[in-house]
């Protein structure tokens, strides 16, 4: 029989779904969270009677409910932030699903942590420890996880595990943190007029060149340990008829295995350097981002918490992965941390991304029963 939390969040589901709508209408990329972080600290000073509440120099947004101090105290997270630039978003509801950029990843997430809280403080249940709810920027792109890095210096000795949720993995439980590079690579040139100055190097040139040089080292795909290597944004020059100047790439690499990873960082770094000659250009390379690799074994309390979570909520047995969230700062710092989902859905990071509704009915309980089990572990 669903106790009178349980019974709580199943009633919020409907205005969950209306909350992650609003969420995700009002922009928030890296690093300008701010309208939509305040929108969060007011839903959360409506709920209301928080130990403690606050948004911080960051921009994070942390709601505290203090419990048995016997008991295990865990910090949950949410992402504010998106990929998508400071515009206007509008959500479509179509039959079933909810399209628009940003509702998943992560929206519906605020809006569920949001509806825990509401739970939690309108029917608390007995035996708990502390939660500490936090809707955090800088998980995205160049955040390199600034918000959770944040909460937990400002926070350390105050929780003993974190769950990180995003809305889009409702089906999987993150076992394994994908350590992650990431590198700004630029090529500086004196440039000139594309014909006055004809023959001077081209930095762009220089730049595409180190590219291609990269070819031969992209990993496999389909092979074990998974490694990757993306070059995913490309800029530079200055006019159609000048002898670009300047040239700049980013580029990611992530792999589960932190052996590979570095012997992959270290073969890129060498080829570029190759690739560039030093009388032809100035070569830059400058990291932008570092997520730690690690993981949480199968067998850990918090795991087996969650896992009784999904089968008390109904859900099918976990597909157990490795994920680069925020819970990859925490592992990295040797806490207990995995992340959880509220629904299933696809497209991500684009402008059609979408997710399915029907299983928001399963997967706010869920990420509830979750929080709850693990603030009835023993306290660290």
């Amino acid at each position: 029989m669903a106790t009178k939390y349980e019974q709580r969040l199943e009633s919020l589901v409907n205005a969950t779904i209306e909350e992650a709508i609003r969420v995700a209408e009002i922009p928030a990329p890296t690093f300008h969270e701010q309208e939509r972080a305040r929108y969060v600290e007011r839903r959360f000073a409506e709920i209301g009677e928080w130990d403690a509440l606050d948004r911080d120099r960051k921009g994070n947004v942390v709601a505290i409910r203090r419990g048995d101090p016997k008991r295990g105290r865990v910090l949950v997270a949410a992402h504010l932030d998106t990929v998508f630039p400071d515009s206007e978003v509008t959500i479509q509801r179509k039959r079933g699903k909810l399209l628009g950029p940003g509702i998943g990843d992560n929206s519906l997430s605020v809006a569920t942590i949001l509806a825990v809280g509401q739970a939690l403080q309108d029917a608390a249940p007995r035996g708990i420890g502390d939660v500490l709810l936090a809707a955090n920027v800088g998980e995205e792109g160049r955040g390199d996880l600034n918000g959770i890095r944040s909460l937990c210096k400002n926070y350390a000795g105050q929780f003993d595990r974190v769950i990180a949720v995003e809305g889009l993995a409702l089906d999987r439980v993150q076992l394994g943190s994908v350590g992650s590079l990431r590198y700004e690579i630029s090529v500086t040139t004196e440039g000139g007029h594309s014909w006055g100055a004809y023959g001077r190097p081209n930095a762009i040139q220089l730049l595409a060149g180190a590219i291609t040089a990269l070819q031969p080292l992209l990993p496999e795909a389909g092979v074990e340990p998974k490694t990757t290597m993306n070059v995913g944004v490309i800029r530079g020059g200055r006019s159609v008829n000048t002898i670009a100047p300047n040239a700049i790439c980013e580029i990611d690499l992530r792999s589960d295995d932190p052996n590979s990873l570095a012997t992959l960082d270290g073969a890129m770094k060498r080829t570029v350097r190759d690739a560039v000659p030093s009388d032809e250009g100035a070569l830059t390379i400058r990291r932008i981002g570092r997520r730690p690799a690690g993981s949480i074994d199968r067998n850990h309390a918090l795991i087996e918490a969650v896992l009784r979570a999904r089968r008390d909520s109904g859900l099918d047995a976990a597909q157990f992965n490795s994920g680069s969230t925020d819970a990859n700062h925490a592992t990295g710092l040797g806490i207990p941390a995995t992340c959880i989902g509220v629904t299933t859905g696809g497209e991500a990071h684009t402008p059609r991304e979408w997710i399915r509704t029907a299983p928001i009915k399963q997967g706010v309980p869920y990420v509830g029963r979750a929080v709850v089990n693990a603030a009835r572990l023993p306290r660290n």
